[in-house]
């Protein structure tokens, strides 16, 4: 990934989305104005930071691209693998859409999600100018979120999934990824061919790749075309908000993309 920094804060790129001008961000923690356990580029009201603070770090992540937060749609994630499309900003004064998957084709909207060890995933078609993101936590890959929002980028949108490109952003990596049986049965069962792919047992624990569930989820909807940045928030606490990491106590970055 490309490393960037602009007016104090720092955010990641995939350089392939670059290469076709999708505006596109991983933002870490810094440059906001949140407070310790949030500090400081909190994008979260929900883990106990000021909706003050949120709209401000909200408005700092989009004025690096020059865009307005008018343009922006969310949703209210819940760890499912619903996926919604959109042509229109979301209404601020509507209630959120229960939701972890986004797709458009207007280049007017603004895709934006939250994350603090889930997985970020961003498409785009480059042919149908169709963007999604999601979030696929560990019940979302286990439900192949990544199937669902490809089928729809297909079927609505008529894309083509050998034209599309994906990038698999920081998460929790498979060394700090450390589940009970019931979860290892629940991905054997999503994943019966790969399952020796994804899991590991190392000294008595259970091990689970989340970036290789991705990608695999990805590839098996024929996508080819798939960077996965392989940073771990567990490890990287400095610059990424990590729910496991910091005990539930800490905000959540932000990620962004648009081709407005």
């Amino acid at each position: 990934m490309i490393i960037q920094e602009q007016n104090g804060l720092k955010f990641y790129q995939f350089e392939q989305f670059n290469n076709y001008g999708v505006k596109h961000g991983f933002f870490t923690r810094l440059g906001g104005v949140s407070p310790a356990p949030f500090n400081s580029l909190n994008m979260a009201t929900t883990v106990g930071d000021s909706n003050e603070n949120v709209l401000e770090n909200l408005n700092r992540m989009f004025s690096v691209f020059g865009l307005d937060l008018s343009t922006r749609y969310d949703g209210w994630q819940v760890h499912s693998a619903t996926t919604i499309c959109t042509d229109i900003p979301r209404n601020v004064k509507t209630r959120t859409i229960r939701t972890d998957g986004i797709i458009t084709d207007n280049p007017e909207v603004t895709l934006v999600m939250r994350f603090g060890d889930c997985v970020p995933v961003i498409v785009f078609d480059p042919i149908k100018k169709v963007s999604a993101i999601y979030h696929a936590g560990w019940q979302g890959t286990v439900l192949q979120i990544g199937r669902n929002v490809i089928k729809n980028m297909t079927e609505i949108y008529d894309c083509e999934p050998k034209n599309l490109i994906a990038g698999i952003g920081p998460s929790i990596g498979p060394d700090h990824f450390i589940v009970h049986q019931d979860v290892e049965e629940k991905f054997i069962k999503s994943f019966p061919e790969d399952a020796n792919r994804l899991i590991c047992h190392k000294d008595g624990r259970i091990h689970i790749d989340l970036w290789k569930a991705n990608f695999l989820t990805l590839e098996n909807a024929g996508v080819t075309k798939i960077e996965t940045s392989e940073i771990c928030t567990v490890c990287h606490k400095d610059e990424w908000f990590s729910h496991r990491g910091d005990q539930g106590k800490t905000g959540r970055f932000g990620v962004l993309m648009t081709t407005g």
